[in-house]
């Protein structure tokens, strides 16, 4: 008689190297961004920093440092009106955004004469698609929706024109820096490590799925009494399944009746040598990666600790790796945010705001230096704040000096058709102002 063996062929989806596309060739007005596909760019960031340990912790850590406390201006008769005109965790959501995805963006609201700006708000810049240019080397119009995976919603788009390219009430600024090879959008300066991410979001699940399986070797069960019709093996198929799966059936063992030992079923266990030394040996190498991808020169700022710090003591190795990830990280992210607020109120009636980023220090360091110096804490986090201080620049204009006018100019914000953010999610609608 002819023996049968039958196999089950498992195919594994491999995540491809990320590639980014501008897709300009398309039937659209507006311009999809995607990384592993179609415009699926935000998605993807997403959902790298939703499901990295190392990942999230960088970001977040990062868009707090780049944030500080708060935006403020050399001119202390100025600080009450930006803090009307651009409320601090608008600022603060903007600056989340610029890091997490590379791209951030406001919605800027004008008088009726379109000579001051009124308010300035965050608007998630993953609803918005640049328009494709025509004749302007500029992108003169942008397209909000609230989901760009869902076509009804898309049918519902809203056309919102770019700063400084119309008479509208609502414009949006969008900021985002230099890009090679792209013109709409900008890249996250962590891209390079998404694959390292996804890596180890994949090991987690890859744990998780061994303690749900009560941690039992990977094994091949051989029934050796013939083959079974396909109903029959995926009966078996189940029971199995359902008796030696799951943390609750952990330490389980089997029982075989059989009329004859030359038919039992046959258990081979198919191990793999030092699996857990090479599970560790992927998980710090992605987590090494993650960090140089966002320029950390110490994770201890973050609270994240690794085998080799690299300092003789923690204290020293976070002052040094503050001073230089504040020098080279932080204030690249600070300048570009500033210089485009700035511009922004400059075009928008208010010159020579002289503006700064309030910067948040860790208070070890703050309380070591104020012991060495024999100062308080304030005023070593006074001179921090001075040394640190990146004012943008922009040319003079006329300002109006009148103190009562520009209140009563950055206060007036009735009747206006805004967007307005509820933790990640924005629609229009109506509201006033009183």
């Amino acid at each position: 008689m002819k023996q049968q063996q039958q196999f089950s062929v498992v195919n594994v989806n491999t995540n491809q190297l990320p590639v980014i596309t501008e897709d300009t060739k398309t039937r659209y007005n507006w311009v999809p961004f995607g990384v592993y596909g179609h415009d699926d760019f935000f998605d993807a960031v997403t959902l790298a920093y939703n499901t990295s340990t190392t990942n999230a912790a960088s970001i977040e850590g990062i868009a707090d440092l780049i944030f500080g406390k708060g935006i403020y201006s050399k001119r202390e008769e100025l600080n009450d009106v930006i803090a009307r005109i651009l409320p601090q965790e608008e600022l603060k959501r903007v600056s989340f955004d610029f890091k997490l995805f590379g791209n951030a963006a406001f919605q800027v609201y004008w008088n009726d004469d379109h000579t001051k700006i009124i308010k300035m708000y965050h608007i998630p810049v993953q609803t918005l698609r640049a328009e494709k240019i025509g004749g302007s080397p500029r992108v003169d119009n942008y397209y909000y929706c609230t989901d760009w995976n869902d076509q009804r919603k898309i049918k519902d788009k809203k056309k919102i024109p770019a700063f400084e390219t119309s008479n509208e009430k609502m414009e949006i600024l969008y900021i985002k820096h230099y890009c090679p090879g792209l013109y709409y959008y900008a890249l996250p300066d962590y891209v390079s490590s998404l694959q390292f991410s996804i890596s180890e979001a994949e090991l987690s699940n890859l744990h998780l799925s061994n303690i749900t399986n009560g941690f039992l070797p990977m094994v091949m069960v051989n029934f050796n009494n013939g083959v079974p019709a396909p109903e029959e093996r995926q009966t078996i198929e189940d029971l199995l399944q359902a008796k030696f799966t799951g943390t609750n059936n952990a330490g389980r063992f089997m029982l075989s009746f059989n009329d004859d030992p030359l038919t039992k079923p046959t258990i081979e266990t198919i191990s793999i040598d030092n699996l857990h030394e090479k599970f560790q040996y992927v998980a710090e190498y992605a987590q090494d990666r993650i960090l140089v991808s966002h320029r950390i020169t110490s994770p201890l700022l973050f609270g994240i600790r690794t085998a080799n710090n690299g300092f003789s003591s923690q204290s020293e190795e976070m002052k040094t790796a503050f001073s230089i990830m504040q020098t080279m990280t932080i204030m690249p992210f600070q300048n570009i945010l500033l210089n485009a607020i700035d511009y922004a109120l400059t075009c928008g009636g208010y010159a020579d705001t002289e503006l700064y980023f309030e910067q948040l220090t860790p208070l070890v360091i703050l309380s070591q230096t104020a012991e060495e110096t024999d100062k308080s804490v304030e005023q070593v986090e006074d001179e921090v704040n001075d040394s640190m201080e990146n004012p943008a620049t922009t040319e003079d204009e006329p300002v109006d000096t009148n103190e009562d006018v520009v209140m009563a100019r950055a206060t007036d914000t009735s009747d206006i058709d805004f967007i307005r953010t509820v933790g990640t999610q924005s629609a229009f609608f109506e509201r006033e102002f009183k």
